[in-house]
């Protein structure tokens, strides 16, 4: 739990520099260095991050019998929805009372204050009494090296994985809806804050679906759900014509969003029972990145060479079909023990 607790503080520190930086002393900017330095903040943002949910989800995974980690993932989607639809009344008032970038810049610094300090919460925590310090073995990234070769050997692994990957990009080009939102439907700043309400509001509404619907059936089940989802969203964003189906699509955006590394990490388990939860937590997410971090800019240059938000909704709604398909017919249930078996044809 304290290297949870570094490693959150941490995301959150070099982007809570850029954000007082930005609020308080404006003039010291140049447009380049300030989109230089907040690229630099949000990359530290998401590196520490990773690493910190790979630890926290492996506590969660390794201390909650398998059964019960969708009501408790229910419940924390609940909790962490009904707590934040009071900051989203809070967020909108600060939009609609400082003139835009200073609202953005502003509302950064809250976020930032806030996730800082709710960090601490983990002190109160009882953690097992730290481990002596040791150097690392020999071979320690021959070892990391050997545990991505088991998970890549693995058909089922690889299968799963090759589809969650769909998944994750297509959610990763769902994220344009707010800028869509902005620039052609011309929704203002204060009301585009209800987003947060709407993505916070639909988690605790639907969030404990997902995880029953995890118990019961399994984690392939949850992943389809998110396929379907996420194809439903993009038929909404096609046709969008006002703030209300924003919200519909965006309160659907935010299940899929929600539910992934739960999905990944619960998946991954049981595909791989032999690797250790924070490895699998950490090579999976490892391995999705590049692909994830390659479609928001592709994107953005389909939108900048269209002019239009609907050539990148569409090829969302094409990855999400190949998505919802595969998991269908090709993604197998472990839980059911009929998993795909590679044996060794003898040659004569």
């Amino acid at each position: 739990m304290r290297t949870a607790l570094g490693l959150y503080m941490s995301a959150t520190g070099l982007r809570l520099v850029y954000d007082a930086l930005a609020v308080f002393v404006p003039g010291m900017w140049t447009g380049a260095g300030l989109l230089a330095f907040f690229v630099v903040a949000c990359v530290s943002y998401v590196g520490f991050l990773v690493v910190g949910q790979s630890v926290y989800m492996g506590i969660l995974t390794d201390n909650i019998p398998r059964k019960k980690r969708g009501w408790l993932f229910g419940l924390r989607t609940l909790c962490l929805g009904a707590g934040g639809i009071f900051t989203g009344f809070a967020a909108s008032w600060v939009l609609h009372h400082w003139a835009s970038p200073l609202n953005y810049r502003i509302s950064f610094l809250i976020c930032d204050l806030l996730w800082t300090s709710s960090a601490l919460s983990l002190l109160l925590i009882r953690d097992r009494r730290p481990r002596a310090v040791r150097s690392p073995a020999a071979g320690f990234f021959h070892a990391l090296l050997g545990k991505a070769r088991i998970l890549l050997g693995n058909p089922n692994y690889r299968i799963f994985l090759f589809f969650h990957m769909l998944n994750s990009v297509a959610g990763t080009m769902a994220t344009f809806i707010v800028p869509f939102a902005r620039e052609k439907l011309g929704v203002p700043d204060g009301t585009l804050a209800w987003l947060s309400v709407t993505f916070l509001a639909a988690n605790a509404a639907l969030g404990s679906l997902m995880g029953r619907l995890a118990d019961r059936a399994g984690y392939r089940s949850v992943a389809i759900a998110q396929s379907g989802s996420l194809l439903v969203f993009f038929v909404i964003a096609v046709t969008a014509r006002g703030f209300a189906e924003v919200c519909a699509a965006y309160a659907l955006y935010s299940l899929v969003n929600m539910s992934s590394a739960f999905v990944l990490v619960n998946m991954s388990v049981e595909l791989c029972p032999s690797v250790g939860v924070t490895d699998l937590t950490a090579l999976g997410g490892t391995m999705l990145l590049p692909f994830v971090a390659i479609a928001s800019p592709l994107a953005g240059t389909v939108i900048d060479l269209t002019g239009s938000y609907g050539a990148v909704f569409f090829i969302g709604a094409t990855v999400a079909l190949i998505a919802l398909l595969g998991l269908i017919v090709l993604v197998r249930e472990p839980r059911t023990g009929r998993l795909y078996v590679v044996k060794q044809i003898p040659m004569r």
